[in-house]
């Protein structure tokens, strides 16, 4: 069997990313500091926040049902629930990797092929980048000034490999167009060819919606309760209870980015954190050294209480769908 080079790989850069960030963490934080925030902070905002983060879960599994409907799945939201909590438990592991354990559990309990489930997944990932848009806007309109010192903090992206690596993307796809008939012999592409048109099948399953007022209702509460959860954990801290709206949507964009990053765990969310909240205090006349200091246990403290939350459904997910019984395949 040959070795799978490129998940290695992958796996590999998102260690490494995660080293980078705790050492970029841990050299900037005062265990001294934290101590003491830790100490005065108020954890019933870390409670309901982490309470949150499990409707969101809810939330998300509801919307998972409505959108697996149009292609002839009707699943138990308790089964996606479950399925999605083993997702975001899988990616504290491999960045990424979340997608695979929930289209594979789904599959254990409801007999859902993997293809169309991740194809309804993929579809949740264009929905949430629209809502992450939505909420740059709010962020633009409220408080653009926090945003442009937010990225003038980090250094600019080298354009040069990202034009290379769009060159070689191209390149394939002119290859595959012209030796397409070719390949259309190979049983690989036949069952590459297999897989992609379940995820579209299941990616389209928008258009056949019957409920739509209700999907649109739940992708306002998924990402109205990411918004909580963030914002709620500003009133944890004295030096933040007096942050408002504008503040809490540029927190949910820089957390989000922070999310974004492929490090292990999602390693990246504090140091992001920390950088956001340098930008907040520059604007408000105080130091950008100020506001990391801030930024970082609150990010720190939030990125756990999250993690905590993350585990402990994850693992009684894994217990759930080990002890689940599958339906038979009609």
């Amino acid at each position: 069997m040959k070795p799978r080079i490129g998940p290695f790989i992958f796996s590999l850069i998102a260690a490494l990313l995660a080293v980078v960030f705790i050492w970029l963490t841990l050299k900037q934080t005062d265990f001294e500091v934290l101590k003491s925030a830790a100490g005065r902070a108020n954890y019933f905002w870390f409670v309901l926040s982490m309470a949150i983060s499990i409707l969101s879960y809810w939330l998300r599994a509801a919307r998972w049902k409505l959108l697996l409907g149009p292609i002839g799945y009707d699943i138990k939201v308790k089964s996606a629930f479950w399925a999605i909590s083993l997702g975001y438990f899988a990616n504290l592991t491999i960045p990424r990797s979340g997608e695979i354990a929930r289209a594979t559990s789904l599959y254990k309990m409801e007999k859902v092929p993997a293809d169309k489930s991740i194809g309804t997944i993929v579809l949740e990932r264009v929905i949430d980048l629209i809502f992450l848009g939505l909420f740059f806007v709010l962020t633009l309109l409220f408080n653009a000034e926090t945003l442009i010192s937010f990225f003038s903090f980090s250094n600019k992206p080298e354009f040069g490999k990202y034009g290379i690596a769009l060159g070689i993307l191209v390149l394939i796809f002119f290859v595959f167009l012209t030796f397409r008939k070719s390949l259309k012999g190979f049983s690989l592409y036949q069952k590459i060819e297999i897989f992609i048109k379940g995820i579209w099948e299941g990616f389209k399953s928008i258009l056949h919606l019957k409920e739509r007022f209700l999907f649109v209702l739940y992708s306002f509460g998924i990402w109205i309760s990411y918004f909580l959860m963030t914002y709620l954990v500003i009133f944890a801290f004295p030096e933040t209870s007096d942050f408002g709206m504008d503040e809490g949507f540029f927190l949910i964009v820089s957390g989000a980015l922070g999310m974004i990053l492929p490090a292990v765990g999602g390693l990246g969310y504090p140091y992001v954190m920390s950088i956001a909240f340098a930008a907040i205090y520059i604007t408000q006349g105080q130091t950008a050294e100020e506001g990391r200091i801030v930024g970082n246990y609150f990010g720190l403290m939030l990125y756990f209480a999250q993690v905590i939350s993350m585990l402990i459904f994850g693992f009684l997910a894994i217990f759930y769908i080990g002890k689940s019984n599958p339906k038979t395949i009609p």
